[in-house]
């Protein structure tokens, strides 16, 4: 059994909510680690031929975290340092909610899938602009 397996059935016994946050927290705490974030950046750098120009901006290549993953601007620093070629932050209602009752992220292990049933649970657009000020 591989590395990778192991994790993932260690990953499996925790809700899948509970591994989103942790997961983006050990993410955080790695790129902390001197020299990791120049590593990755450099991994994922140089590749000129994948950048896109779309409606005249620039973007070094054209895979994306879309909105929904960081709904409110915690930690997309974090994710472009990954090698994002962007990252939307969001979805963001005017006033902070709380979702759908939980459990609302469920893993259906044999078609390899996820159901997420989240809602817009985040702080509200107040903290979100906050966020990004900071």
């Amino acid at each position: 059994m591989g590395l990778y397996n192991v994790i993932r059935n260690l990953l499996f016994l925790i809700e899948p909510e509970k591994v989103h946050y942790l997961t983006v927290d050990m993410i955080k705490i790695c790129l902390k680690i001197p020299g990791v974030s120049n590593i990755i950046r450099s991994d994922v750098k140089g590749e000129d031929r994948l950048a896109k120009t779309v409606v005249g901006l620039r973007f070094p290549n054209p895979v994306g975290l879309a909105a929904g993953f960081d709904k409110n601007a915690l930690f997309y620093e974090e994710m472009g340092g990954l090698g994002f070629g962007f990252v939307e932050v969001g979805t963001v209602t005017p006033l902070a909610q709380d979702g759908n009752p939980k459990p609302r992220l469920f893993r259906l292990p044999k078609d390899k899938a996820l159901i997420n049933r989240m809602g817009f649970n985040n702080y509200g657009v107040d903290a979100m602009v906050e966020q990004l000020k900071k």
